[in-house]
């Protein structure tokens, strides 16, 4: 465990029993790999919203709105649905 989750639990204590995941599924799931520190903080407390200001989301969660995995899929959609109300910022130069 990294400093970082050693003194969350002392702020905040663990809310329930670790959580297990197949990370090796998740990973291939999302075509990428998970850092480790994001994998501990999710065995600790799973997806949580953090006072109404920080979601943190967990892979294969039951509610949807805290699902990595569907948020994943989703993104791009939801991504262009927003450039309709909001300017597109320029990416990089190419």
């Amino acid at each position: 465990m990294n400093n970082a989750l050693t003194r969350l639990l002392e702020i905040a204590p663990a809310p329930s029993e670790p959580r297990q995941k197949d990370w090796g599924g998740v990973e291939h799931s999302l075509g990428d790999e998970l850092p480790a520190d994001y994998k501990a903080l999710i065995h600790v407390y799973g997806g949580s919203n953090w006072d109404s200001y920080l979601y943190v989301l967990e892979p294969r969660r039951p509610n949807e709105n805290y699902d990595l995995i569907e948020w994943a899929q989703n993104q791009p959609e939801d991504q262009e649905d927003l450039w309709e109300f909001e300017k597109k910022p320029v990416g990089p130069p190419g």
